[in-house]
């Protein structure tokens, strides 16, 4: 039976970052996933319609990547997909959903405190001087895990903190920790897969942004170039993510 893995990600419409953050991640789940028909799919309907007046080329979303493959013969329990968002929220609904045509879904990148513990373990040797994680957030109730991030960074008595643009953590809490700590330089650095509008507006903006915050605060800031996924670390984990959900399917290519 031939088989297909769709890679789902929220989208961009910045062509560097699509390039430098998401190409490596694609590659890797490739990789992975020898001898599947691979797809690559945006969540983002907004984004899909923005990229596609932009360049005239456009991604297929999740729901038409699946209608797609089936009717070019792929039967649903062959269909396997793999998101790349960072927590369980709306945009991962919308491929949760496909579990009810028997598609295969897997887990976003932080869907546990082992994934959150994994992934401070493995920054810790990347990110020795103090940094500032800068998520979007959610009203879902996976927002928790940006939380539970700033939790063990505390546990594990690090430098880092995070906070979100839209989530229920703002830049208050890293801010007040970083004056305690008579810290007057910190990294910024995306917690995005794709370090594009929001990395470049919300973040580094020279208006409004979480970088003039800090700046107003008396932190000077260096930015972290890219996004998460051009950290070798995040691809890991979403490789091991995709061999999860795959099981025993890999193993027959």
């Amino acid at each position: 039976m031939k088989k297909a893995l769709i890679i789902a990600t929220f989208g961009s419409t910045h062509e560097d970052a699509l390039r430098r953050d998401l190409d490596p991640v694609v590659e890797e789940l490739k990789k992975a996933a020898a001898g599947f028909d691979v797809r690559v799919t945006f969540t983002s309907r907004m984004v899909i319609r923005r990229y596609e007046n932009k360049t005239g080329m456009r991604y297929a979303n999740e729901v038409e990547a699946v209608e797609a493959l089936t009717d070019e013969g792929f039967e649903p329990e062959a269909i396997f997909l793999q998101p790349l968002h960072l927590i369980e929220g709306f945009e991962y609904a919308k491929l949760s959903r496909l579990k009810e045509r028997g598609i295969h879904v897997g887990e976003a990148l932080f869907h546990d405190e082992e994934d959150v513990a994994e992934f401070v373990k493995s920054l810790d040797f990347r990110f020795q001087v103090p940094t500032v994680f800068v998520g979007h957030g959610s009203d879902a109730p996976a927002d928790k895990y940006y939380g539970d991030l700033n939790s063990k960074f505390r546990e594990e008595k690090l430098p880092h903190r995070v906070c979100t643009i839209e989530g229920a953590i703002d830049e208050k809490e890293p801010l007040d920790f970083m004056k305690e700590k008579g810290y007057t330089e910190v990294q910024l650095a995306p917690l995005l897969l794709l370090a594009g509008d929001h990395a470049k507006n919300d973040v580094f903006g020279e208006k409004g942004s979480v970088k003039t915050r800090f700046e107003q605060a008396g932190i000077s800031v260096k930015p972290v170039e890219g996004g998460m996924g051009s950290w070798d670390f995040v691809r890991a984990m979403y490789v091991r993510k995709l061999l999860q959900l795959l099981g025993d399917d890999v193993c027959e290519n």
